[in-house]
């Protein structure tokens, strides 16, 4: 199916079916991979560590009335279609670290399997390849299956999002369909804090390209469907939005806003050309320095590979290259506006793209090089891949981060009866959560206090 957009006509991506059966099994194995690597993450049962245990906190101590409609404790935020699955989970199954962690690793392999069914329609065999092995073997995303933390929803939602936009390009949108993309949309919105920035981003692209094309001049009834999905999505993502900001104290936004402040450019202005931001919070992504890293050896070369990657889809099809950009443009802009953090896992739904740029390079290199060498030019996607993939493969999991089990083990095998026990003030919160599956009684430890500070004026 093709339709003209400034006299360029674009065409379909060639559908599962016509690609050769080797590559559709070894896509079907990268799948099994990634849900592997995740599976594996979960059944470890790593103990949940401090973030965990504030959002942990607010789902079992308060009543679903309560946890959906007043602002959460300890200057946490989340969306409210994430609190709602996380408390109907432990109100049926318990309170374990499994069922907590349950509908984040589901919302994990449902990504997977979107993004698997995306690449698909956007790319070609090899770079199809890489993409799906890129995301398969992310560390974050492996890392968050299996936290108590909506950043797992954040790049399923944004993923389905994207899967329903590219599904609203066809000439065959009827009232049926474009109800049930529509009410999709709005549904998934409640379940994704920066949702609302990708309906924005996608809608304003679908309705760009449609007005910019000529197929609007035959089917008046295509725009009218267009418009009833596009607006079911933009009415719940403000609502959601409006929802999400009005259950957040000031105090919250004030820590927020401090905690995620490299996110936003600098003030004053003039201290982009020292920060280079948001270069570095790229760079963080890409490289090393935070939970959402991916690690990569060099970041910039990678970086090159997705400017070349999203050049080389612009070449090719533009309307999948502006859906693909919209959500990051309209999230950078976000970020300039101070409206919303450009930094680490608060942007990890949008690293996706990057692994579809990486995969659409590493072919347009491999088409470049086997005009002098084919097997060069084999080797070029092959080391590409290998680089990105070395830091899973160089550090498989499980991951633990503040492990306080092993600790709580040994000190219940070790406990005699009228023993003091002392719990550093950093460690409590995790401590007090697993408390009564050691054997801790609320009278049996002391909790220290924060002593921290410049102590040199101190007079003893």
């Amino acid at each position: 199916m093709a339709f003209a957009v400034n006299d360029q006509v674009v065409t379909e991506q060639r559908g599962e079916a016509n690609r050769p059966t080797a590559i559709r099994i070894l896509m079907i194995a990268l799948v099994a991979l990634g849900a592997g690597l995740r599976l594996w993450q979960y059944f470890a049962n790593p103990a949940i560590w401090l973030d965990e245990v504030a959002v942990a906190r607010n789902i079992l101590d308060r009543s679903l009335w309560d946890l959906l409609t007043l602002p959460l404790a300890y200057d946490q935020s989340a969306p409210k279609g994430f609190l709602l699955l996380e408390k109907v989970a432990t109100s049926l199954f318990g309170s374990s670290d499994y069922v907590l962690r349950f509908f984040p690793l589901l919302s994990s392999l449902i990504a997977l399997v979107v993004f698997w069914r995306i690449v698909i329609r956007c790319l070609d065999d090899l770079a199809g390849l890489v993409a799906l092995a890129l995301f398969a073997t992310a560390g974050p995303y492996v890392v968050f299956a299996s936290e108590v933390k909506q950043y797992s929803f954040d790049a399923a939602v944004a993923m389905l999002l994207l899967w329903l936009a590219l599904d609203l390009r066809g000439s065959s949108l009827s009232v049926g369909k474009a109800l049930r993309a529509g009410i999709a949309g709005a549904v998934l919105v409640w379940f994704s804090q920066p949702s609302v920035l990708v309906v924005c981003a996608l809608g304003a692209s679908l309705a760009i390209f449609f007005a910019l094309s000529d197929r609007h001049k035959a089917q008046d009834g295509h725009l009218r469907f267009l418009a009833m999905t596009l607006g079911l999505w933009l009415a719940s993502g403000l609502v959601s939005a409006l929802a999400g900001l009005t259950s957040v104290t000031a105090a919250t936004k004030e820590y927020m806003h401090r905690f995620w402040v490299a996110g936003f450019p600098p003030v004053p202005i003039s201290g982009v050309a020292k920060t280079l931001w948001p270069w570095d919070q790229l760079e963080r992504i890409l490289g090393t320095g935070g939970p959402a890293s991916l690690v990569y050896p060099v970041p910039i070369i990678f970086f090159g590979l997705i400017v070349l990657g999203f050049v080389t889809l612009w070449r090719r099809d533009r309307f999948v290259t502006t859906l693909l950009l919209a959500p990051f443009s309209l999230t950078l802009s976000a970020a300039i506006a101070q409206q919303y953090p450009f930094s680490d896992r608060l942007i990890l739904f949008l690293t996706p793209i990057f692994f579809i740029a990486i995969g659409a390079s590493a072919e347009q290199i491999r088409q470049w090089l086997s005009r002098w060498s084919i097997p060069v030019g084999v080797l070029a996607p092959v080391m590409i891949t290998a680089s990105a993939v070395y830091p899973m493969a160089r550090t498989p999991p499980a991951y633990h981060l503040e492990d306080m089990k092993p600790a709580l083990a040994y000190l219940q095998e070790r406990r005699l009866p009228g023993d003091a026990v002392y719990v550093y003030y950093g460690a409590a919160p995790v401590v007090t959560f697993y408390a009564g599956a050691y054997g801790l009684r609320d009278n049996d430890y002391a909790v220290g206090g924060c002593n921290r500070g410049d102590t040199r004026s101190l007079t003893v």
